[in-house]
Order: structure tokens, then C-alpha cells, then sequence
């Protein structure tokens, strides 16, 4: 089940004696902050946000996103947001190219082979920077292994069905051992 909330940006400190805050993104998409009208606060347990405000300003610096939120017009309010989460609706991440997916997307995805076997879950996506690679909580049976290791490169990975929830897979030699 896909989650609710997605995580974009950290409140890391207060920025300015005007009340703006220094956030720390946590997306690929850091340019999103500037269109925003509000921003969704969340304390790290909450699963609904503890705080709502409407973005007055926003501005990228260096590696951080600079915001002006509406009453927050000193740096006593704004050190007070130290440590919350921004967060978005999962209806309103930004697009990717088609192909790509989000982590979020893919875990819990069952994983089937070309001859029909199924493998397991998605259970996390660990990202190497040369290639993604799925983890698979694997079905009894299927490996003596505790978890199998999917290499998300062309000739493995053959399609990503988000609607059905399966990955389809050409297992290569050796993967279940």
C-alpha cells in the first residue's frame, strides 16, 4: 500500500531574524519549494501534519531551501520548527520520465520471472550509483538465501506494472544461489 505522506524537506534552522527557516530537501526536485502555496508540518511520529502554513517566499541557497512562512515573522517562531518534516501527498509527488519510479512506489511489488516463478516482495531499493538494486524478501522455497538481490538493469528487469503491482523479472544465472 502506498503511503500517504512522502517525505520532501527537513526544517534544519532558523535562517533570519525575519522569521524564514533553512530546509533541507529531501527530493531530486528541490526547484518544487519555490511553486509551493503551503507546506504540510510533521513532527517525526506524526502520521498526519501537526502543522499547515501558507509559503510566503521561497528561495534556493547553496544546498538548502530558504522559506517564508506566513506568521512566522521572527527567529524565536521559526528556531520553534527546528526538526519538522515537510511533507506532500503522495498524489502530489513530482512526475518522473516514464521508466523511473519512486522507492516508495515499488516496495511490497510482488517479483515474477519470465517462466512464471514468483520470487517475493520488494522490501527496499538499495540505490549504488552505478544501478539500483531491488531487495526481495523471497517466497518459501524459492532460495535457501534470506533475501535475493535484483540488479535493475535492462536485460533483468523487463517491466515495472505500478496498476498490477508486479515487477517481471529475467533472472539470471546464479541469482538464487
Amino acid at each position: 500500500m502506498e503511503p500517504r505522506w512522502i517525505l520532501i524537506g527537513e526544517i534544519a534552522a532558523a535562517h533570519s531574524s525575519k522569521g524564514e527557516v533553512r530546509v533541507i530537501p529531501h527530493t531530486e526536485f528541490p526547484e518544487r519549494f519555490l511553486n509551493m502555496e503551503r507546506v504540510q508540518l510533521f513532527k517525526e511520529s506524526d502520521a498526519e501534519p501537526a502543522l499547515s502554513f501558507t509559503v510566503e517566499r521561497a528561495r534556493l541557497h547553496k544546498q538548502f531551501v530558504l522559506l517564508k512562512l506566513a506568521g512566522v515573522d521572527n527567529i524565536g517562531q521559526a528556531q520553534t520548527l527546528k526538526g519538522m518534516l515537510i511533507k506532500v501527498d503522495s498524489r502530489d509527488v513530482v512526475p518522473l520520465p516514464p521508466g523511473r519510479h519512486y522507492i516508495f512506489q515499488l516496495i511490497g511489488l510482488k517479483v515474477i520471472t519470465t517462466e512464471g516463478l514468483e520470487l517475493g516482495v520488494i522490501t527496499d531499493v538499495l540505490q549504488t550509483g552505478a544501478n539500483d538494486v531491488y531487495v526481495i524478501d523471497p517466497n518459501p522455497g524459492v532460495t535457501k538465501q534470506r533475501e535475493i538481490l535484483i540488479p535493475v538493469i535492462e536485460p533483468v528487469v523487463l517491466d515495472v506494472n505500478l496498476e498490477t503491482g508486479v515487477v517481471l523479472v529475467n533472472l539470471l544465472d546464479g541469482l538464487l544461489d
